[in-house]
């Protein structure tokens, strides 16, 4: 597909991003690409430092701008545009109405001085194609979408004087008030009750079906992405190691660290008395990645080549499925899929 498909929303080509410490460069983001399709939802998981975050603020330009860091390469093509060449007044508008952002902790975004309706309509009449009686009506119907009770009195309250879960509905009230095309949220139900965490991904879900809205969701947890997410690149140490269907990453998962992540989640029978397989070790370090593939150092499966080069994409079911692993080439060594007992195929 070429970045004239008018299917394909985002097309997000090897972008690598970087910040300059006073240690040395830290490579956050190393050659990662996906793409996304109008009104559907991608899934962006791993472990906490792999590069989820600063892989979406890099959509969007907000990560540490330079010279502390820095976009090395890539491109991010979104509605025939590259955004990676956009100037910082280009990604503003950008961010006002075609790409909205949703973050963990709604305290850090929303304005502490100001109550939630007006900030609200502030973002509605920056455009000025609407009165403020227009606005007004566009914020408290947006409120009562994001499922806030009392809307009219809600409209007058400061953030202070909302709940966690109201203050996150907030946020997503005032993201789509302005009907933008992508919505990423950022872990956005990390600080919630697992209760309110289930109310905000109904939400989104019902968000993105109602509006045609295509929803970028970055999580640490496999879990929340089981029912929103269309599509998962599950990411680790910078890198997206593997990517597909989320059907397919869930009942044919192909990279030993996903194998691990699905490994190391609870079972839903709390009677159950099978133990736990965490993934032993630590992450690399990003100021000076390993030259091979990036989870070698705490694979079980690992080869001698695992350390010394960088595995291919091997495809797994269809175009659409994918794992970067030395285990699919056809001279490895033998394997079995822990989730699926089945013997990994050997690629030609």
């Amino acid at each position: 597909m070429s970045r004239r498909n008018e299917n394909i929303l985002l097309d997000v080509r090897n972008i690598s991003f970087s910040f300059r410490t006073y240690a040395g460069e830290v490579q956050a983001v190393r050659g990662v690409s996906f793409r996304l399709e109008r009104g559907k939802s991608l899934g962006i998981v791993g472990e906490s430092g792999c590069g989820k975050s600063v892989t979406a603020k890099s959509i969007v330009g907000l990560n540490t701008p330079e010279p502390r860091g820095f976009l090395k390469d890539g491109e991010i093509w979104f509605e025939g545009n590259d955004l990676a060449k956009f100037s910082d007044r280009q990604m503003r508008k950008i961010r006002a109405r075609e790409i909205r952002m949703i973050f963990q902790d709604p305290m850090t975004s929303l304005n502490p001085t100001m109550p939630v309706g007006k900030q609200i309509m502030e973002g509605i009449l920056k455009y000025g194609d609407k009165t403020k009686q227009e606005a007004k009506k566009i914020t408290l119907d947006t409120l009562a979408m994001a499922g806030i009770p009392s809307p009219e009195d809600r409209f007058k309250q400061y953030p202070h004087e909302f709940s966690g879960g109201m203050r996150q509905r907030a946020m997503i009230a005032l993201a789509m008030a302005v009907n933008p095309k992508l919505l990423i949220a950022d872990e956005p139900t990390t600080a919630l009750d697992v209760t309110i965490q289930a109310q905000i991904l109904d939400l989104i879900k019902e968000i993105q079906k109602k509006y045609h809205t295509s929803v970028i969701m970055i999580t640490h947890d496999l879990g929340v992405v089981a029912n929103i997410a269309d599509d998962i690149a599950v990411m680790y140490a910078g890198k997206v190691v593997e990517y597909g269907a989320a059907e397919d990453i869930f009942e044919h998962p192909a990279h030993p660290y996903t194998w691990g992540v699905l490994q190391s989640i609870p079972p839903e029978d709390t009677s159950s008395r099978e133990p736990l397989h965490p993934i032993l070790g630590t992450p690399p370090d990003l100021f000076d990645p390993p030259e091979g593939c990036p989870f070698a150092a705490r694979c079980p499966y690992a080869m001698k080549a695992c350390t010394s080069l960088c595995p291919p994409v091997y495809t797994q079911t269809g175009e659409s499925h994918w794992a970067s692993c030395w285990l699919y080439h056809q001279k490895a060594m033998p394997a079995v899929n822990p989730i699926t007992e089945e013997e990994v195929a050997k690629h030609e």
